[in-house]
């Protein structure tokens, strides 16, 4: 599965047209693409601004998306109504597959979210399932969870702007990313996380449950004055 996020300013007072334009496109991608799972449409605070999550089965299905007829036709009527579109795509994960993405929007500017996000320390104030207790150890830290204590360390990369979280499972290293993301004058948060070796498929159920809670912590974190 292939996972996508548009972020969309339209023109001034174009607002009503798009939205209009964005559902009959959306009807017709429903109708006529059985390839796309989904297609969907937020407004994402300030006027103009608007966050579309596309979700499609496989690069086939997203390539049939592009080169579709009613794309074809809607693409450059959608278009003329925006001042500024950006597309990300990125690995999406079915369950019962070993990954997970997480996906938060927040008003903060990208810089401050990653900084907050960046600092480990600030770890129990948001991922408060996760880590009970956390305490540095060596050249990383320990973390006391619910499953006994886990030892982990933070790789950031601003240039990148990811932020890696690697965990020692005593048989290896799991690195998952937190991505942030410039979003306007906010920002996009995405966390991946993966099973653990020997995790069955109800506790990785578990965890993304925590994640999902977790990253809205997080967005209340980064958006604190």
């Amino acid at each position: 599965m292939i996972g996508g996020i548009k972020r969309v300013q339209t023109r001034a007072g174009a607002e009503v047209e798009f939205e209009a334009a964005l559902r009959e496109f959306a009807s017709l991608v429903r109708a006529h693409e059985p390839g796309t799972i989904s297609f969907e449409l937020f407004r994402d605070g300030a006027p103009g601004r608007y966050v579309v999550l596309d979700r499609y089965r496989d690069g086939d299905a997203l390539a049939a998306h592009n080169g579709s007829p009613h794309g074809a036709i809607w693409f450059p009527r959608i278009r003329a109504l925006l001042d500024r579109l950006e597309v990300s795509y990125f690995p999406g994960h079915e369950p019962g597959e070993t990954k997970y993405t997480a996906t938060a929007m927040t008003r903060a500017p990208w810089e401050k979210a990653f900084r907050l996000a960046a600092d480990i320390r600030l770890l129990p104030r948001w991922a408060t399932r996760f880590c009970q207790q956390i305490r540095e150890e060596g050249e990383g830290f320990l973390v006391r969870s619910p499953q006994g204590d886990v030892r982990l360390r933070y790789e950031a990369d601003a240039a990148g702007r990811v932020i890696w979280h690697c965990v020692d499972t005593g048989s290896g290293e799991l690195r998952m990313p937190m991505r942030v993301l410039p979003h306007g004058p906010g920002s996009l948060l995405l966390f991946t996380i993966q099973r653990p070796p020997g995790c069955s498929e109800a506790a990785f159920g578990e965890q993304i449950e925590w994640v999902d809670q977790e990253l809205g912590q997080l967005r209340e974190l980064v958006e604190a004055p």
